[in-house]
């Protein structure tokens, strides 16, 4: 336990939330203006939004939190399959849990406010299983 504690208390994992943040804002800002503006709906708006912002995010982790003499190929296909399990597995789980908890309230919302609620718990499954990957196994 201790040990898995200490994947979080380092310089790194703080290096991954600066840089995280940054990203974070800039794709809660590309999705909800694909959700509400466009019209891409729950699944089109995230998926754009987190593969924009998984660009930057590759060069900027790879380079500044990780500091990584991986060979690039060999981490742009781990990176990858790293944001797709953390996407799907984020955004997958984050709507139904909460539709489930606002229900258990007998909180009744409108889909699209439940949507968007479910977007934001996204983000934060979204960013400890991508840390995990990325710093067990992409930049390794």
């Amino acid at each position: 336990m201790k040990n898995f504690m200490n994947l979080f208390l380092n310089l790194s994992f703080l290096k991954f939330l600066i840089i995280g943040g940054f990203n974070c804002i800039l794709s809660m800002a590309i999705m909800f203006g694909l959700y509400n503006f466009c019209e891409f709906g729950y699944w089109g708006s995230s998926m754009m939004s987190f593969t924009i912002c998984s660009c930057i995010s590759y060069v900027l982790n790879r380079k500044i939190s990780f500091k990584s003499n991986a060979p690039i190929l060999e981490s742009i296909i781990k990176f990858s399959i790293v944001i797709i399990i953390s996407y799907f597995v984020a955004f997958g789980v984050s709507r139904p849990l909460v539709k489930l908890a606002f229900n258990s309230i007998n909180i009744n919302l409108e889909v699209k406010i439940l949507e968007q609620i479910g977007m934001i718990f996204a983000q934060g499954i979204f960013t400890i299983i991508n840390f995990l990957g990325q710093k067990l196994w992409a930049f390794k």
